[in-house]
Formats: structure tokens, sequence, C-alpha cells
């Protein structure tokens, strides 16, 4: 649909005039460079509808492709130039998920013709068409009526009646759709937050109680317009104003609560037994003065009836807080399908979210499996136990749960089906573009979930994104600062991105906030090796001597042991792991990291001791480590049938085709001297190259086999200069040797010396028969004895 010609366009006070390809503001020209500005017109043409993100890359870019990040360029000039106006309108709109709408008034100008004109006028009620004759033409072209018609013959008065009729009731009906329709979309204002307070009373059964108040909560999470402060805040403001956990917490605490969390209303709750049958209340408060902005009732006749009578209070609280009819009608699943045992289900679910708050992993999985046999129905407990799994390292488990709840998306919630789809796409299809795509589609509708930004960051990170991926996290943190997860996955992509002092803060603030954990002491160690802070480094190991139990920063002094060349305390530091893991009943963590341990030893050199440990179980060919550790141990055919087996399983595998698959053909390549070949496929996978540090380093090998040491020198550097993507990666220290091969390549005998003893010194305590450092002590003392000579 078109709105201009060659006519002029005014809309608020600017004036578009398409034959000067003029922008104004009043009499000021405001000046858009031409794409900018072929954007506006797109836009302006096509106002009657929101217009997507890919045919405005197609019609603006037709001839070539273009990242997304271009469109977003020109949105933000152009909303820099229409900036000016008084009224505050935004002109040019944001559909999360969709695209942008010209949003303002168009008012056309058309320039004067010597033709007919025909014009429509539309309104609610009626719509008519009406000739505009031009008054300019002489008089004697102008339509004379000699004998006016006085009456009509009464056949053709009843069809005029009749069609009058029909127009009218026409008209009535599309007012009424128009006024049905504002009703639907009929809002009390702005989005609002609210604080929730558990239901007081009792079932008498405590595990019950938290649930329902756990239940209020996820449907209340479907709302878009309205937004629950999450439990870890509540606590924490209250631990601000001096009140212990436990506390019971009164009106006068809720609302100061609610004001200390820049909230709008107070949710508070009641169970009442009455003889057989339980009442349930829900009333929503101002958080200022008190006053009741709303109440919902709900009476049942067994316990069992208790969670269908919070999704009923769920809908009718939304509704007094504001949101329209039409958004509870679209984001308004409940919580449980008909004739299930979800009381059951419910409480393990509740039971399995408890224990995983506390970090306790074993608990939470055997909860959640708990509430998937009381309800084989249940969509989101079946993606808890696939997100708690894959956190456990048990990939095989948390695939095989994602798909079940993927299988039951559409019984779940709107957010929770955005998340259920999202881990889909990671986990089964392995499509992370499309997972992103998702997360960002939940974060844009959903700006207030933690969880969204949360798996955003997680899929940015799992990219190579680390930048995006701590803004990511920095979002998800800022709603639920007391989130153990969330500050541990901020701690990282800090780390990864480069800002180390905003990591050291973040972990900081964890411990004071006494959060402390096995995974921020992992945080702290790494950040620790990476500066080379000796002190942080010392203070670590005193509280890892003082947690004897903790498998996971055991494992992480593992990688450490590797990454010097210190193999025979690497095998014992990952036996210890293993009991401890074994000894909590988590053996596929177990089995997992010993294979993905092999595989760094393998790489920094340690053959035969390695691959013996990577074989003792059978390789996982669905997960890519263990297929690039058939490679490196020479398995041949099966890491090729396995790479080609899982690109065709996985035709949209995202890390198969551009991260694993080239990784383990390189490495092959290498096996079989081909190493132009290794380079080749190498250079597929720079899209993700950055998520860790074995691509260039791999690449930078096969460049100096094939004779390009230059290209080579390239790679290494990337590597040393970026330690912070992988800080415990091995290599970083061979990539160090690899430029001192490259440099000696090249005649740079003293850059060479240089890189040699940066090698020597990350080795300083390697194990004396380490193969690496056995080669680079024979080329050194030839590298200097050429040195002498000159």
């Amino acid at each position: 649909m078109s709105f201009i010609a060659n006519g002029l366009v005014k809309f608020e006070e600017y004036e578009i005039d398409r034959s000067r390809w003029q922008l104004s503001w009043g009499d000021k020209p405001l000046p858009l460079n031409r794409k900018t500005f072929d954007l506006l017109l797109y836009l302006v043409d096509h106002a009657d509808r929101v217009v997507g993100k890919d045919e405005l890359l197609r019609r603006l870019w037709p001839e070539s492709f273009v990242e997304e990040s271009n469109l977003t360029q020109h949105i933000f000039l152009l909303r820099k130039a229409l900036s000016r106006h008084e009224s505050g309108t935004k002109i040019i709109e944001t559909i999360p998920g969709r695209g942008y709408r010209f949003a303002a008034v168009i008012k056309e100008q058309q320039p004067a013709t010597d033709r007919m004109v025909i014009s429509a006028s539309e309104s609610i009620t009626r719509i008519t068409l009406e000739e505009e004759v031009d008054t300019s033409e002489p008089a004697s072209h102008e339509l004379e009526v000699t004998q006016p018609l006085l009456s009509t013959p009464s056949g053709k008065r009843r069809i005029h009646w009749i069609v009058g009729g029909l127009i009218v009731g026409v008209a009535l009906c599309v007012a009424g759709w128009f006024g049905w329709q504002r009703w639907l979309d009929r809002s009390g204002g702005a989005p609002v937050q609210v604080v929730l307070t558990p239901i007081e009373g009792t079932t008498g059964d405590a595990i019950l109680d938290k649930s329902l108040t756990q239940a209020l909560r996820m449907d209340l999470a479907q709302s878009p317009y309205i937004t629950v402060v999450p439990a870890s805040s509540v606590l924490a403001t209250l631990t601000q104003m001096m009140h212990k956990p436990d506390d019971t917490i009164t009106p006068a605490m809720a609302r100061e609560v609610c004001e200390r969390t820049n909230s709008q209303a107070v949710l508070s709750g009641s169970l009442a037994r009455i003889g057989q049958h339980y009442l349930v209340t829900e009333e929503a408060s101002n958080c200022v003065d008190g006053s009741v902005i709303g109440q919902s009732k709900y009476e049942v006749e067994t316990a069992e009836e208790l969670p269908r009578a919070i999704d009923k209070l769920a809908a009718t609280l939304r509704r007094n807080l504001g949101e329209s009819r039409r958004s509870i009608a679209r984001f308004n699943m409940p919580l449980f399908a008909q004739n299930t045992s979800s009381l059951d289900a419910l409480k393990a679910w509740t039971q399995g979210v408890e224990a995983d708050r506390r970090g306790d992993t074993v608990r939470a999985i055997a909860f959640y499996k708990l509430a998937v046999a009381a309800d084989p129905n249940f969509a989101w407990a079946y993606y808890s136990l696939a997100t708690t799994s894959s956190n456990a390292g048990d990939y095989a488990a948390s695939r095989e749960a994602s798909a079940k709840a993927y299988s039951l998306r559409d019984t779940a919630g709107k957010p929770q089906a955005f998340a259920i789809n999202a881990l889909y796409n990671v986990l089964v299809t392995q499509d992370l573009y499309e997972s992103l795509r998702n997360y960002q589609t939940w974060a844009g509708l959903y700006p207030n979930s933690s969880l969204a930004w949360n798996g955003l960051a997680y899929v940015q990170a799992n990219l190579g994104r680390y930048t995006d991926a701590a803004v990511s996290d920095g979002r998800s943190v800022a709603l639920a600062p007391q989130n153990q997860n969330y500050l541990n996955t901020l701690a990282l992509s800090l780390i990864q991105s480069g800002e180390s002092d905003e990591a050291r803060k973040t972990l900081d603030q964890a411990v004071a906030m006494k959060i402390d954990d096995n995974y921020i002491r992992v945080r702290y160690l790494e950040l620790a090796y990476l500066l080379h802070d000796e002190s942080l480094l010392r203070a670590q190991r005193q509280w890892s001597d003082a947690h004897p139990r903790s498998a996971i920063v055991l494992v992480t002094e593992v990688e450490i042991a590797i990454a010097e060349g210190r193999f025979a305390d690497a095998r014992r530091l990952l036996a210890r792991s293993n009991q401890l893991y074994r000894e909590q009943g988590v053996e596929g963590a177990a089995d997992q990291y010993t294979k993905a341990t092999a595989v760094e030893m393998m790489e920094a050199g340690d053959g035969s001791e390695a691959k013996s440990l990577f074989s003792r179980t059978p390789a996982d060919l669905e997960e890519g480590e263990e297929v690039l550790g058939l490679a490196y141990s020479g398995n041949i055919s099966a890491a090729q049938s396995a790479i080609r087996a899982m690109q065709t399983k996985y035709p949209k595998g995202t890390l198969w085709h551009l991260y694993w698959g080239p990784l383990t053909q390189a490495v092959i390549a290498l096996r079989e001297n081909k190493a132009k070949e290794a380079a080749a496929v190498l250079e597929t996978a720079r899209p993700v190259e950055n998520r860790e540090l074995v691509v260039p380093w791999l690449r930078g090998n096969a460049y100096l086999a094939s004779g390009q040491p230059t290209l080579a020198e390239a790679d290494y550097r990337n590597v040393v200069t970026h330690p912070e993507r992988d800080p415990t990666s091995p290599s970083i220290s061979l990539s160090w040797l690899g430029l001192g091969r490259a440099f000696a390549a090249q005649g740079k005998r003293s850059a060479a010396i240089d890189a040699y003893q940066h090698f020597f010194t990350l080795w300083a305590h390697a194990d004396p028969d380490a193969m690496y450092l056995r080669q680079a002590k024979q080329e050194f003392a030839t590298l200097q004895t050429i040195a002498l000579a000159k």
C-alpha cells in the first residue's frame, strides 16, 4: 500500500518531499544518508502494517547479504532524526519478534491536477465515496439538469430503503466490532511490577503451601504486562531491612519491600479451610497507602483442585491490575492439563526448585523425576529436568527431557514455551542461531524475564559473543541479584569479554551476599590464574583445602595442570574428582569430565597415557569433544563416520557444521600430513572460533606445517593476546611455542627467543618428559647456537 506519490507527506512537524529526496522539520532540512532515507520511505509506504526485519533487509540491500546490525544502525539514525517533535510520540515503533512500524499519523498533500479525483473517507459508522470535480473547467462543460426528480417510483424507493438499511446495519456491525476490539484491548495504563508474598494459612502440608505460592508466581509470569519481583530480590531487600530470612512478612514490611524495589503493588493471599472445602483469597494492594486495588476468591472442594484455583485467581488478579482482556486471553495457559495428578507433581517440582537454588543438583534431578512420574504431561518439570541434567553434565538425559518438554510445549504458558523452544534448539536440533532468535524474541516480549536474558547469554557465549553475553547476563542479574547461577555466569562472561575488574567485583558481591558456592570459587580460580595473581590464587586454594569435596574446583585444577604440562598431577587430581562425583551419584559427569580431560591432554602432547584414559569408556558420538578425541587418539574412520552421521542427523546443528566438524577434520588432515587441507577446513570455523582458543591454535599449526609462518603468526597472536576467552586452555602456552617456531621460520631470531622463553616460563613445572617441552628445548638450543654463530 503506497501513501505517497510525487507530492508532499506531513506527519507531526515533519515533511517529506519525495521529488527532492528531502526530509524537513519545519523549514529546516534534516540530512539523511540515502539508505536511511530509503528506509523511511519504505516504512511510510507500508505504514498500514508491521514491516518485518527480513523484508527490510531484502528490499534495502537486494543485491548483497548484510548483518541485521546494519538495519539496526539505520533505525537508530532515523529515530535520531525524528526526535525533534514536541509531542514525544514514538514515530518508529519496534514490534518485538516481528519488525518495525511507522506509527505517526500521515497527512498527505497531492499536487493539483486537471482530472477528476476519487477520494474515500472512512469512519467507524459510515463509509462515503465522493467525487471532487475541478471547477477550473469552462461552464459549458458542466452538467445541466432541466427537470429535477421530485419523487421516486415506489419499487425503487423500497430498494433504496433496503440498501440503506443494509448499509446502516453493516455500519453498526463495524462500529460494534471496533468497539468490542477497543474493550478487549483496554488496559489500566503502563505495565506494573508487583511483590508476591507467601500465601498465609495452611493445608496441613508445608510443601503444598509453598507450592501454591510457586504456582501463582508461574501463572503471573505468563503476563507481559505484570512483572513479579524475584523471590531472591525480596529476600535480599528484607535482609537490607535487617530482617531474618524466615521472618513472617507483615503488610507493613511488604509495602516497604514494594517501595524499595520500585514496585506498584503487593499481592498477599490467604488459605482457609471451611469444613472439607478450601477458600483461597488473593488481594492486590497499593504499596504506598495499602489501599485495595482488587481481590479474587475461589473455593474448591478438595486439595487436589487447589492448583486450578490458583490459575483462576491469577487471571482475575491480572485484570484487576489493569491487563487487557485480550492479553489475558492470549497469555493464559493453565499450569496443568485436565485430569492429571497435578498436586503431587507440583509438590515434587517445588522441592526440585528449592534444591536447585541450593546448588544440590542430585536432589533436584531426583525431585524433577518424581514430578514427571506423577504427571507425565508436566512440560515445565521436563524443562527443569533438562536444564539441571545439562548442568550436571548428563547431556543424554538432558536431550531426552528437552525433547519431551518440546512435545508438550503447547500445554505450557507463553514464556515457558519460549524457554522450551530455545532449549530444544540448543540441545536437540542444536541450531544455535534459531535458539538465539527465540531468546531475543522472548526477551523482547518479556523484558523483565531474568530467565530469558540468562538463556540469551548462554547462547551468545556458545557462539563466542562474550561481550553480548556479558550485557545479557548483566540484565538477568539486575532482575534477580541474589540468583547464584546468574552471578556465576555473569562473572564468567565478564572474564571472557576481558572485563576482569568487573568480574572481580561481581564475585566479591556474591560472597558479600553470602552466595559462596563451588562455581563462584571456580570463577575466582580462573580469574586468579588469568591475572597471575598469586595472592588470589593462594586464597582460592586455601578455600579448596577447607572444602575437599568440591569436585568442580578439582576439575579446574586439572585444567590448570594440563595448561602447565603437569600431566602426572592432572591424572592424580582427575582420579580424586571422579571419586567425588561417583560418591555423589553423578557417574555421567565423571565419565564426561574424564573424556574431556583426556582430549585436552592429547592436545597438549600427552599421547599414550591420555589415549588410555580416553578409551576407558565408549565415546558418546553425540558429544563433539568426544568425537574430536577419536581423531586425536588415531581412530580416524570412527571419527569421520561420526562427523558425517552427526551432520546428517543435525542438518542445522551450528557447532557440528562450524566447529566440531572442521576441528575433527583438521586433526585428521594434520595426522595425514595434509596441512594445507587442515588450514582450509579451519577457515570455515571463523564465525564461531572465539568460543574457545583451540581453533586459532590448531590453524596456526596447519599454516606453520604448510610453510606459511606469517599466517601462523597471526593465529598464534590471536590466542596469546586473548587468554581471557579460556584462561586455563593449554592452547595459550602452546601458542607461545608456536610463535617461537613461526618467528624462527621467518628469521626473526630475537622475537623467537622471547617467545620460547614465554613458553618455558608457563611450563616451568611441567613433567620433564613432556613431548612439547623436550621439542622446545632442542629447538631453543639450536636457535641459540645459530644466534651465537652470527
